[in-house]
Protein backbone atom coordinates (compact mmCIF):
# COMPACT_ATOMS: atom_id res chain seq x y z
CA UNK A 1 0.00 0.00 0.00
CA UNK A 2 3.15 2.34 0.54
CA UNK A 3 2.83 3.14 -3.29
CA UNK A 4 -0.45 4.39 -2.99
CA UNK A 5 0.24 6.31 0.06
CA UNK A 6 0.61 9.72 -2.11
CA UNK A 7 -2.63 9.13 -3.78
CA UNK A 8 -4.28 9.28 -0.15
CA UNK A 9 -2.51 12.33 1.02
CA UNK A 10 -3.64 14.03 -1.66
CA UNK A 11 -7.12 12.97 -1.66
CA UNK A 12 -7.50 13.86 2.13
CA UNK A 13 -10.43 16.08 1.54
CA UNK A 14 -12.61 14.30 -0.86
CA UNK A 15 -12.44 11.16 1.19
CA UNK A 16 -13.26 13.03 4.55
CA UNK A 17 -16.19 14.46 2.40
CA UNK A 18 -17.50 11.13 1.47
CA UNK A 19 -16.80 9.73 4.99
CA UNK A 20 -19.64 12.74 6.23
CA UNK A 21 -21.97 12.22 3.02
CA UNK A 22 -25.33 9.66 3.00
CA UNK A 23 -23.49 6.93 1.32
CA UNK A 24 -20.44 7.15 3.38
CA UNK A 25 -22.19 6.99 6.56
CA UNK A 26 -24.58 4.41 5.53
CA UNK A 27 -21.09 2.30 4.47
CA UNK A 28 -20.02 2.11 8.05
CA UNK A 29 -23.60 1.66 9.45
CA UNK A 30 -23.99 -1.52 7.42
CA UNK A 31 -20.39 -2.72 7.66
CA UNK A 32 -20.89 -2.39 11.89
CA UNK A 33 -24.48 -3.99 11.90
CA UNK A 34 -22.89 -7.11 9.46
CA UNK A 35 -19.32 -7.46 12.17
CA UNK A 36 -21.73 -7.34 15.04
CA UNK A 37 -23.56 -10.00 14.84
CA UNK A 38 -20.44 -12.15 15.26
CA UNK A 39 -18.92 -9.67 17.94
CA UNK A 40 -19.81 -10.56 21.09
CA UNK A 41 -19.40 -8.75 24.35
CA UNK A 42 -16.64 -6.29 24.80
CA UNK A 43 -13.05 -6.46 25.86
CA UNK A 44 -11.78 -7.61 22.38
CA UNK A 45 -7.69 -6.57 21.54
CA UNK A 46 -8.53 -5.66 17.65
CA UNK A 47 -6.28 -4.27 14.72
CA UNK A 48 -8.04 -1.98 12.49
CA UNK A 49 -5.36 -2.57 9.11
CA UNK A 50 -5.61 0.52 7.06
CA UNK A 51 -8.04 2.58 9.55
CA UNK A 52 -7.88 6.04 7.87
CA UNK A 53 -9.71 8.43 9.48
CA UNK A 54 -10.26 6.17 12.45
CA UNK A 55 -14.01 5.93 12.55
CA UNK A 56 -14.36 2.11 12.96
CA UNK A 57 -11.42 2.61 15.28
CA UNK A 58 -13.08 5.01 17.49
CA UNK A 59 -16.65 3.33 17.20
CA UNK A 60 -15.33 -0.19 18.40
CA UNK A 61 -13.03 1.90 21.01
CA UNK A 62 -16.19 3.32 22.41
CA UNK A 63 -17.49 0.02 23.23
CA UNK A 64 -15.30 -1.20 25.60
CA UNK A 65 -12.43 -2.74 23.63
CA UNK A 66 -8.77 -1.72 23.21
CA UNK A 67 -7.73 -1.19 19.68
CA UNK A 68 -4.67 -0.27 17.68
CA UNK A 69 -5.25 1.57 14.14
CA UNK A 70 -2.41 1.37 11.55
CA UNK A 71 -2.18 3.35 8.49
CA UNK A 72 0.65 4.81 6.27
CA UNK A 73 -1.05 7.82 5.80
CA UNK A 74 0.42 10.03 8.49
CA UNK A 75 -2.74 12.77 7.44
CA UNK A 76 -5.07 10.62 8.24
CA UNK A 77 -3.56 9.26 11.29
CA UNK A 78 -3.64 12.54 12.50
CA UNK A 79 -7.36 13.15 11.59
CA UNK A 80 -7.76 10.28 13.66
CA UNK A 81 -6.23 11.32 17.09
CA UNK A 82 -8.32 14.84 16.53
CA UNK A 83 -11.45 13.27 16.38
CA UNK A 84 -13.56 14.05 19.70
CA UNK A 85 -13.96 10.05 19.55
CA UNK A 86 -10.46 9.81 20.46
CA UNK A 87 -9.38 8.33 23.83
CA UNK A 88 -5.69 7.40 24.09
CA UNK A 89 -6.58 4.88 27.07
CA UNK A 90 -8.44 2.64 24.51
CA UNK A 91 -6.90 3.79 21.03
CA UNK A 92 -3.40 3.53 19.72
CA UNK A 93 -3.14 5.15 16.25
CA UNK A 94 0.12 4.76 14.18
CA UNK A 95 1.52 5.99 11.25
CA UNK A 96 2.42 1.84 9.96
CA UNK A 97 1.79 -0.65 7.65
CA UNK A 98 1.25 -4.35 8.41
CA UNK A 99 4.69 -5.28 7.63
CA UNK A 100 6.22 -3.02 10.28
CA UNK A 101 3.46 -4.61 12.43
CA UNK A 102 4.37 -8.28 12.18
CA UNK A 103 7.63 -7.20 14.28
CA UNK A 104 6.03 -5.97 17.27
CA UNK A 105 4.46 -8.36 19.60
CA UNK A 106 0.88 -8.65 19.66
CA UNK A 107 -2.11 -10.72 18.41
CA UNK A 108 -5.51 -9.87 18.21
CA UNK A 109 -9.38 -10.84 18.89
CA UNK A 110 -10.65 -9.36 15.79
CA UNK A 111 -8.54 -7.60 12.88
CA UNK A 112 -10.21 -5.01 9.98
CA UNK A 113 -9.42 -5.28 6.57
CA UNK A 114 -11.28 -2.36 5.06
CA UNK A 115 -11.04 -1.29 1.48
CA UNK A 116 -7.14 -2.06 1.43
CA UNK A 117 -6.78 -5.39 -1.10
CA UNK A 118 -7.55 -2.98 -4.11
CA UNK A 119 -4.23 -0.89 -3.42
CA UNK A 120 -1.58 -3.38 -2.31
CA UNK A 121 0.57 -5.58 -4.82
CA UNK A 122 0.16 -8.62 -3.31
CA UNK A 123 -3.19 -9.12 -1.56
CA UNK A 124 -2.79 -12.87 -0.77
CA UNK A 125 0.17 -12.69 0.73
CA UNK A 126 -0.88 -9.49 2.85
CA UNK A 127 -4.31 -11.61 3.76
CA UNK A 128 -1.42 -14.34 5.08
CA UNK A 129 0.13 -11.83 7.22
CA UNK A 130 -2.89 -10.30 8.68
CA UNK A 131 -3.78 -14.35 9.72
CA UNK A 132 -0.46 -14.72 11.62
CA UNK A 133 -1.39 -12.08 13.59
CA UNK A 134 -4.84 -13.29 14.77
CA UNK A 135 -5.46 -15.12 18.29
CA UNK A 136 -6.50 -18.42 18.15
CA UNK A 137 -10.12 -18.54 16.48
CA UNK A 138 -9.53 -14.67 15.71
CA UNK A 139 -11.67 -13.26 13.72
CA UNK A 140 -11.54 -11.36 10.16
CA UNK A 141 -13.98 -8.89 8.90
CA UNK A 142 -12.32 -8.10 5.42
CA UNK A 143 -13.92 -5.68 2.92
CA UNK A 144 -12.94 -4.74 -0.54
CA UNK A 145 -15.03 -3.05 -3.88
CA UNK A 146 -16.90 -5.90 -5.96
CA UNK A 147 -16.23 -6.19 -9.70
CA UNK A 148 -19.91 -6.85 -10.29
CA UNK A 149 -20.46 -2.97 -8.95
CA UNK A 150 -18.18 -1.71 -11.16
CA UNK A 151 -19.76 -3.08 -14.28
CA UNK A 152 -23.52 -2.47 -13.09
CA UNK A 153 -22.39 1.44 -12.26
CA UNK A 154 -20.96 1.99 -16.09
CA UNK A 155 -24.00 0.48 -17.23
CA UNK A 156 -26.88 2.09 -14.88
CA UNK A 157 -25.00 4.97 -13.30
CA UNK A 158 -22.81 6.17 -16.10
CA UNK A 159 -25.36 4.79 -18.76
CA UNK A 160 -21.85 3.41 -20.82
CA UNK A 161 -22.52 0.26 -22.44
CA UNK A 162 -19.43 0.35 -24.11
CA UNK A 163 -17.52 1.07 -20.54
CA UNK A 164 -19.44 -2.06 -18.98
CA UNK A 165 -18.41 -4.51 -20.95
CA UNK A 166 -14.80 -4.02 -21.27
CA UNK A 167 -15.38 -3.94 -17.28
CA UNK A 168 -15.85 -7.36 -17.86
CA UNK A 169 -12.21 -8.51 -18.62
CA UNK A 170 -10.66 -5.91 -16.54
CA UNK A 171 -10.11 -5.95 -12.99
CA UNK A 172 -8.81 -2.56 -12.66
CA UNK A 173 -11.18 0.63 -11.53
CA UNK A 174 -10.55 4.41 -10.78
CA UNK A 175 -10.97 5.45 -7.95
CA UNK A 176 -12.80 9.23 -8.02
CA UNK A 177 -12.73 9.16 -4.61
CA UNK A 178 -9.13 8.23 -3.81
CA UNK A 179 -8.05 9.62 -7.30
CA UNK A 180 -6.20 6.53 -8.22
CA UNK A 181 -6.31 3.49 -9.84
CA UNK A 182 -7.37 0.43 -7.96
CA UNK A 183 -7.51 -3.57 -8.87
CA UNK A 184 -11.13 -5.37 -7.59
CA UNK A 185 -11.39 -8.59 -6.88
CA UNK A 186 -14.26 -11.49 -7.35
CA UNK A 187 -15.88 -12.81 -4.24
CA UNK A 188 -14.53 -16.65 -5.62
CA UNK A 189 -10.95 -14.80 -5.30
CA UNK A 190 -11.32 -13.35 -2.16
CA UNK A 191 -12.98 -16.37 -0.50
CA UNK A 192 -9.39 -18.46 -1.99
CA UNK A 193 -7.31 -16.46 -0.36
CA UNK A 194 -8.90 -16.37 2.90
CA UNK A 195 -8.63 -20.16 2.62
CA UNK A 196 -5.00 -20.62 1.76
CA UNK A 197 -4.48 -17.83 4.66
CA UNK A 198 -6.13 -20.41 7.01
CA UNK A 199 -9.51 -19.18 7.62
CA UNK A 200 -12.73 -20.16 7.32
CA UNK A 201 -15.50 -18.24 5.67
CA UNK A 202 -18.60 -17.54 7.78
CA UNK A 203 -20.45 -15.12 5.61
CA UNK A 204 -20.38 -13.05 2.89
CA UNK A 205 -22.70 -9.72 2.94
CA UNK A 206 -22.74 -6.65 0.67
CA UNK A 207 -22.77 -3.17 1.23
CA UNK A 208 -24.54 -0.57 -0.72
CA UNK A 209 -26.46 -3.52 -2.45
CA UNK A 210 -28.88 -1.20 -4.27
CA UNK A 211 -27.97 2.07 -2.96
CA UNK A 212 -24.80 2.83 -5.44
CA UNK A 213 -27.45 2.58 -8.29
CA UNK A 214 -30.05 5.23 -7.02
CA UNK A 215 -28.24 7.96 -9.31
CA UNK A 216 -30.51 10.92 -7.37
CA UNK A 217 -28.53 12.16 -4.67
CA UNK A 218 -30.52 14.73 -3.70
CA UNK A 219 -32.85 12.55 -2.44
CA UNK A 220 -29.99 10.99 -0.33
CA UNK A 221 -30.07 14.16 1.66
CA UNK A 222 -33.35 13.52 3.43
CA UNK A 223 -33.10 12.11 6.41
CA UNK A 224 -36.16 9.90 6.43
CA UNK A 225 -35.33 9.00 3.83
CA UNK A 226 -31.94 8.09 4.05
CA UNK A 227 -33.24 5.81 7.26
CA UNK A 228 -35.72 3.94 5.26
CA UNK A 229 -33.07 3.10 3.02
CA UNK A 230 -30.73 1.77 6.22
CA UNK A 231 -33.27 -0.45 6.83
CA UNK A 232 -33.56 -1.50 3.05
CA UNK A 233 -29.60 -2.04 3.13
CA UNK A 234 -29.36 -3.89 6.51
CA UNK A 235 -31.45 -6.57 4.95
CA UNK A 236 -30.53 -6.72 1.49
CA UNK A 237 -26.84 -7.13 3.18
CA UNK A 238 -27.24 -11.02 3.43
CA UNK A 239 -29.19 -11.54 0.14
CA UNK A 240 -28.90 -13.31 -3.25
CA UNK A 241 -28.73 -11.54 -5.78
CA UNK A 242 -28.32 -8.43 -3.89
CA UNK A 243 -25.40 -8.61 -1.95
CA UNK A 244 -23.76 -10.15 -5.42
CA UNK A 245 -24.14 -7.12 -7.42
CA UNK A 246 -23.21 -4.71 -4.58
CA UNK A 247 -20.45 -1.80 -4.73
CA UNK A 248 -18.75 -3.81 -2.08
CA UNK A 249 -17.77 -7.27 -0.63
CA UNK A 250 -18.15 -7.88 3.00
CA UNK A 251 -16.44 -11.02 4.28
CA UNK A 252 -16.55 -12.49 7.61
CA UNK A 253 -14.03 -15.06 8.56
CA UNK A 254 -12.19 -17.03 11.05
CA UNK A 255 -8.98 -18.60 11.66
CA UNK A 256 -9.86 -22.37 11.51
CA UNK A 257 -8.72 -24.74 14.43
Amino acid sequence: MTCKTASFSKAIQSYLTYTKMPWGRLFYTTAWHQIDRYFEASGHSILDVGCGFGITSSEYAGRGNRVTGIDPTPEMIEIAKQSPAYDPMSTDYRVSTLQEELALPGRYDWIFCHNVLEYVQEPGELLKRIGSKQNERGYLSLIAHNPAGKVMKKAVILKDPEEALCGLESGREYSSVIQTEITTYPNEQLQQWLQEAGYEVLERCGIHNIYGYIADNEIKQQEEWHRRAVKLELELGRLSPYRDIAVFTHLIARIKA
